[in-house]
């Protein structure tokens, strides 16, 4: 018989020996890949290296593969958190495991056991199969029980994966990990015996450190891919900052649950179920709260700490949606073929209690107490009004939101045809960015101007404002906050101003001014598709009424408007003492 090519003859032993490229010794770590072939028969081992030579021949193409389509990887792997896991991947991972061991332990052979004396290697066989004797029997070792679980968390923590003992994860892999380290010690008994490595758990047949089934990675999208592509979007999108906030604890949540790694399409609707399981066990402001600790951990110490406050039926409704609307951009981007999260039964779970109560408003007695509080009644006697002043008044008499009220500038007050009103939009006059923000399609709208803040003296203050060269928005004095958004400060400002002025015992805040605004057209009998116009609403009577209502529109239209908004009244609310007592003597600008 011919002489093998990668065939080497070491005492009576024969073992494969190949060469590794130049470009991979970097990747694998070696210059030559030497391993037992198990036997000194050589017809036997020329039949071995064949096969031996066919996997690392496949190993190579494989590794050279990856290092020409791989891009630079970070210093510092991400840590994955791990709370579900197929079976399969389960598999996998206890494959690598054992094939790893398996690799590691014939090094150490090779490199030093064959120099053991013969008593060294039987006392050392001995060791192993006494560790194979106590892990198949669950022994207790120092107060634990030896199944496994302590090997599988030293595994976990090399792989940099955080995986709770008491998650369904763990409980997934401990039995199969357990498995694949009773094979290990059986095959290296065999190895410290000098014989053929063989298959002693059918489970593990044809698993050796360079079969494809040990070494192939997981393909297909997965978690990260999705979660990068949700952050793209956002960015190529121009979202505002409260979009992506909007998605965030549902992002956390899938990542944390599923783990980064973990295939779309290996996501089933059961493991959705179990998802959300865990969503209505969170606690609410968890991440402050629970500072450094998985949403999992959350739940544990609060279940320990007996805090039993938990998300609000609306807030598990919002991310019911956000989840749903993750799992459909993956649909949309052709990861998966359909969505696993999109089940009717497991929706109306989440709408029952998912609307919430009506929000606290304020009561006629209220609102006097409010607008009579020193802050107003110095601006009577001629302290400066600025937007803590108006603000509350444009959005009490407009319905605008706390925002877009917060963020005008002094061109977006305009007068057509003898018509004043006020221009919510995005944009500058001249068309051009700023760092005004809308929150829908439908906020950007023109309110004529109510009567009564023409009484309390608006568009004097307004004009004041365009003399002022030093900034072009109607209240400089207000800032964003970190987001981009004037309402976060002056909302903040505006609950502590009503506890100092009404006294705790008020619940309402500044969006409330917008529910009032809606009742108030309740009451003056307006038409849906005014109110909507109004106060930046859909007016909700589906498609083809919105597309009917887009025409027309013209400067009757805005007449028809300042002559619905005049009807808005709130019966007992007294704001003369607020009235101007001068007129500046300047006309509102004309467009």
């Amino acid at each position: 018989m011919p002489r093998q090519q990668g065939l080497l003859l070491r005492g009576n032993r024969y073992y494969v020996n190949v060469k590794v490229p130049d470009k991979l010794q970097a990747a694998l770590g070696k210059e030559i890949i030497r391993e037992s072939l198990g036997t000194s028969d050589y017809r036997e081992a020329c039949r071995k290296v064949i096969a031996e030579r066919e996997n690392i021949a496949r190993l190579f193409d494989r590794t050279m593969s990856q290092l020409d389509a791989s891009k630079p990887s970070p210093a510092k792997e991400e840590k994955q958190f791990l709370t579900v896991i197929p079976e399969k991947e389960a598999y996998q991972m206890a494959v690598r495991y054992l094939a790893s061991f398996e690799h590691k332990f014939g090094e150490w052979m090779q490199e030093k056991g064959r120099f053991l004396e013969e008593h060294e290697r039987e006392q050392m066989r001995s060791n192993v199969q006494d560790d194979e004797y106590d892990l198949a029997r669950g022994e207790i070792f120092q107060g634990e029980p030896l199944d496994g679980t302590r090997e599988l968390q030293q595994f976990l923590k090399a792989e940099n994966i955080e995986c709770a003992a008491t998650s369904p994860a763990f409980k997934t892999l401990r039995p199969v990990f357990l498995r694949a380290l009773l094979e290990y010690y059986r095959r290296a008994q065999d190895m410290l015996k000098g014989e053929i490595v063989k298959e002693h758990d059918p489970l593990f047949k044809g698993v050796h450190p360079y079969a494809e089934v040990a070494v192939e990675k997981p393909k297909g999208k997965t978690v990260n891919d999705l979660l990068e592509l949700r952050k793209r979007i956002i960015k190529d999108e121009n979202l505002s900052l409260k979009s992506e906030d909007a998605s965030k604890l549902a992002c956390r949540l899938i990542r944390e649950f599923f783990g980064g790694q973990r295939q779309l399409a290996t996501i089933q609707p059961e493991d959705i179920w179990q998802l959300f399981d865990l969503l209505r066990r969170v606690p609410p402001n968890a991440t402050k709260r629970y500072k450094g600790m998985t949403l999992a951990q959350a739940v544990e110490a609060a279940d320990k700490a007996e805090d039993r406050r938990r998300l609000s039926p609306k807030t598990l409704r919002n991310n019911h949606i956000q989840i749903m609307a993750l799992f459909n951009l993956a649909v949309d981007f052709k990861m998966i073929p359909e969505n696993p999260a999109k089940n009717r039964r497991l929706g109306r779970t989440f709408e029952n209690g998912a609307v919430s109560p009506p929000r606290p408003q304020f009561t006629i007695e209220e609102l006097n107490r409010l607008f009579r509080s020193p802050l107003h009644m110095e601006c009577t006697q001629g302290k400066e009004r600025g937007g803590r002043f108006w603000v509350p008044l444009l959005s009490l008499f407009h319905g605008f939101r706390c925002n877009e009220a917060c963020q005008l500038y002094t061109e977006d007050v305009k007068t057509v045809e003898g018509i004043t009103f006020i221009a919510i939009r995005e944009e500058r006059e001249d068309g051009s960015k700023c760092e005004k923000k809308l929150k829908t399609k439908q906020s950007k709208r023109e309110v004529p101007l109510h009567p009564e803040l023409i009484r309390l003296g608006f568009m004097n203050f307004v004009q004041e404002r365009r003399r002022d060269g030093a900034s072009p928005r109607l209240f400089p004095e207000l800032t964003p906050g970190h987001k981009g958004y004037f309402s976060d400060a002056f909302s903040k400002w505006f609950a502590r101003f009503v506890e100092l002025t009404v006294g705790s015992g008020c619940r309402a805040t500044m969006h409330s001014f917008r529910h009032q605004f809606r009742d108030a057209t309740r009451a003056a009998r307006l038409p849906a598709e005014t109110v909507a116009r109004l106060a930046g609403w859909e007016d909700g009577e589906g498609p083809a009424s919105r597309q009917m209502n887009h025409y027309g529109r013209g400067a009757g239209y805005l007449c028809t408007l300042a002559e619905d908004i005049a009807k808005i009244e709130y019966p007992g609310l007294d704001l003369s003492h607020l009235y101007a007592a001068k007129a500046v003597k300047s006309e509102p600008r004309e467009d």
